[in-house]
């Protein structure tokens, strides 16, 4: 009696041909189940019978594969000058549900704030053609090597301050290029609200970065103090809190779709097991 087994489930034999009735497509996804990717697999052919995809193919998670085990940088920069500092506070914010965000989506995070304000004369000494101090090189070198940034003035004068400028007239060409950022901004009072749109947002689009498209203000009332004349129930905004945690998300929502970061060559140093096992001399 033969030990060939018959029908469309049937298992292969051996390691030549595939038993008679063995569709092809469950020979391609049985091989992928053995490599440990069944399910997520993507090299197969379409139902027309055409080419064979990529490596991860279009599956929504393939960018995952990619970056599997990297820790994303965070880095927010303020140019509070008080203490307490409402920026400072509002940029800690930030990043901190940023991370949150990326955590979620089981993304590890570090976070890094830094203050300007400690840095007020070596940022203007550098900005007039002096050099950089070591604590600002280093704080220009974090920003520069961010995976996302969190960027908050306050305003002066119905724009951002002249110490966050300068800060940014310091940075080398293409610090920012191509990278995810939340746009923050505080004042006194809700009226500088589009502070961010009419002064932040076009200076970081002109240093070729990535702004997320909700930017935060917040006045002090949001911090839980308001003036006089200003009644914050009348606000129709969305609380402080709220639109906190929606700029974390798309800030790492960005991340995820738009790394910095090299993507990951799965078979970087992989050595075959022949080259692992000794071999004997005859």
């Amino acid at each position: 009696m033969s030990n060939t087994a018959q029908g469309p489930g049937a298992p292969r034999s051996g390691q030549g041909a595939a038993a008679p009735g063995y569709a092809p497509e469950r020979q391609e996804v049985e091989a992928a189940r053995l490599a440990g990717r069944a399910g997520t697999t993507t090299a197969r052919a379409d139902e027309a019978g055409g080419p064979m995809v990529g490596e991860y193919g279009d599956f929504d998670d393939a960018y995952d594969h990619t970056q599997m085990g990297r820790i994303a940088r965070l880095v927010a920069v303020h140019a509070g000058i008080s203490t307490p500092s409402t920026s400072e506070r509002l940029a800690d914010r930030l990043a901190q549900a940023a991370r949150r965000a990326l955590e979620a989506d089981s993304r590890l995070a570090s976070v890094e704030v830094i203050s300007l304000r400690p840095m007020a004369g070596d940022i203007a000494l550098a900005s007039v053609g002096g050099p950089m101090s070591a604590e600002l090189d280093k704080a220009v070198e974090s920003l520069s090597r961010a995976d996302g940034a969190i960027l908050v003035s306050p305003v002066f004068q119905g724009s951002y301050s002249g110490l966050f400028k300068s800060f940014v007239d310091v940075l080398p060409e293409g610090a920012l290029e191509g990278m995810p950022v939340i746009l923050g901004a505080t004042a006194g009072t809700a009226r500088h609200s589009l502070v961010t749109e009419y002064a932040l947002r076009p200076l970081l689009t002109h240093l070729k970065a990535r702004p997320a498209t909700l930017a935060v203000f917040a006045a002090s009332e949001d911090f839980g103090a308001a003036w006089a004349s200003e009644a914050p129930a009348a606000r129709r905004e969305a609380p402080l809190g709220a639109r906190v945690e929606r700029a974390g998300s798309e800030l790492a929502q960005m991340l995820r779709c738009h790394s910095r970061q090299e993507p990951v060559d799965a078979m970087a140093g992989f050595t075959p097991m022949d080259s692992l096992l000794p071999r004997r001399s005859r």
